[in-house]
């Protein structure tokens, strides 16, 4: 399995946005993963626990993980390393409000 990228040594050109929908992948997968244990488990009659438990534990790691890299993407922000959306002016004095 690769290795998962650190959001400490991400490459500059990465923005805010990208490091969200990466995230969203992640819960995405989660729910995949959710969705079929509820399955299984409802319509289980034989003794396949020590699955269910693997796959339990898989989403608890991945949710583990895509909460540690959310709180270290608000630090980032919080640190002032993202800067305005590339639409929107840095300073918005020329935002255009009439006074």
């Amino acid at each position: 399995m690769a290795e998962k990228e650190t959001y400490e040594a991400l490459p500059a050109g990465r923005s805010l946005e990208e490091l969200i929908e990466a995230e969203r992948a992640n819960l995405m997968q989660v729910q995949g993963m959710a969705r079929v244990l509820y399955d299984v488990l409802l319509y289980s009659d034989d003794d396949d626990g020590t699955m269910h438990a693997d796959v339990a534990h898989v989403i608890a790691r991945l949710i583990a993980e895509t909460v540690d890299a959310l709180e270290k993407i608000v630090r980032r922000f919080k640190a002032g390393e993202f800067g305005p959306p590339p639409n929107e002016p840095a300073d918005d004095a020329d935002s255009g409000r009439s006074t």
